[in-house]
């Protein structure tokens, strides 16, 4: 009598959002890279497939999902799609730069709840279920806006202020759940999202050390979920500049070397 094979065990899922390029992506090539399946979720319907196609074959599944994470519905259809990761990457974003009253009052409400309130929609129907497993990461991918004075960018800097609070209450709330939150707090990153809001001249403009790839964001959140850090500020410049930064001083600096034109603009990823 011949033993019937033994079933394969279900791969762990990681939702990733904002997964179309830069730090999003590079997430999702984490996740497939260590056996998680990974489903992404993003504007950018071809870059999205770019990436399922690189998935390994036989190996870990890439599930895209092109939503609008912008409204409440966006992140409901999320939440219907993908019900019960094992990690979550909350990452999508959205920039806009302008002097307070330039820019369209509708793109503002969309920043706010795409880096604000859709972050908590997303995480209130999804951390309980992790909670109730005792088993689940949460990555927050907000912002050193969220930690300074950012004059031209006021609700963007709000909007990523709420995401850090958020998660730095939850990351108190689930101790001892086995549940754990980081909130990572990056400064410039190398992605495409300045080029494509027509902030170019931010690539051009701020010094080559202000930068840090995205991959060094996501060693960074990893090496945080497994210390137990609350808060994650990646690359060693913004970790000792960071007490120094609301200072008048090097709010003046930081405003010429990042001088933005008075003109809104925006992008997504």
């Amino acid at each position: 009598m011949s033993a019937e094979p033994a079933a394969t065990p279900a791969r762990p899922v990681a939702l990733v959002t904002g997964a179309s390029s830069g730090i999003g992506r590079a997430f999702a090539e984490h996740f497939l890279q260590s056996g998680y399946d990974v489903f992404a979720v993003g504007r950018d319907e071809t870059a999205l497939a770019s990436l399922a196609a690189g998935a390994p074959p036989g190996g870990p599944l890439v599930t895209t999902c092109v939503s609008d994470l912008s409204t409440a519905g966006g992140v409901s259809r999320v939440l219907e799609l993908c019900p019960g990761p094992d990690v979550v990457v909350a990452n999508a974003g959205y920039t806009i730069a302008g002097r307070v009253g330039t820019a369209d009052w509708r793109a503002l409400k969309d920043l706010s709840y795409l880096t604000g309130a859709g972050v908590a929609q997303l995480l209130e129907a999804l951390a309980p279920e992790m909670v109730r497993r005792g088993t689940g990461d949460v990555l927050i991918v907000s912002s050193i806006a969220s930690l300074i004075r950012m004059p031209g960018s006021a609700v963007y800097a709000a909007s990523k202020s709420f995401a850090t609070a958020y998660g730095r209450s939850l990351h108190r709330e689930l101790r001892g759940t086995g549940v754990r939150v980081c909130v990572l707090c990056p400064g410039y990153v190398r992605t495409p999202l300045h080029e494509r809001s027509g902030l170019g001249h931010l690539v051009r403009q701020v010094p080559g050390w202000m930068w840090v790839e995205p991959d060094v964001v996501v060693a960074a959140g990893i090496r945080g979920l497994r210390r137990g850090k609350e808060v994650v500020v990646p690359g060693f410049v913004y970790r000792a500049a960071l007490p120094f930064l609301n200072l008048t001083v090097a709010q003046r600096v930081w405003a010429r070397m990042t001088r933005r034109g008075r003109r809104p603009s925006s992008a997504r990823r």
